[in-house]
């Protein structure tokens, strides 16, 4: 999946009205709280086929941290 379609469909799935970035800090968006981790996790199922681990989360503070959980590799650059 391209980055910029990643960030896009990420931003939709947390209400977000601000533009997300790898950069930006997750715990800094408007919306987000201990519903967001449960939209994240059925996103990257949905998305990637992955299970993600509640325990992933203690550490993720940026966009970027969860584009590592996920794989690299699963992304493509622009």
């Amino acid at each position: 999946m391209k980055t910029s379609i990643f960030l896009e469909k990420l931003q939709e799935e947390l209400g977000e009205s601000q533009t997300l970035h790898l950069e930006t800090k997750l715990k800094e968006l408007e919306n987000y709280d201990s519903i967001s981790f449960l939209s994240i996790i059925a996103f990257v199922d949905e998305n990637f086929n992955q299970q993600m681990d509640t325990e992933q989360f203690k550490d993720m503070e940026a966009v970027s941290d969860l584009v590592n959980i996920i794989g690299r590799e699963n992304f493509e650059d622009e």
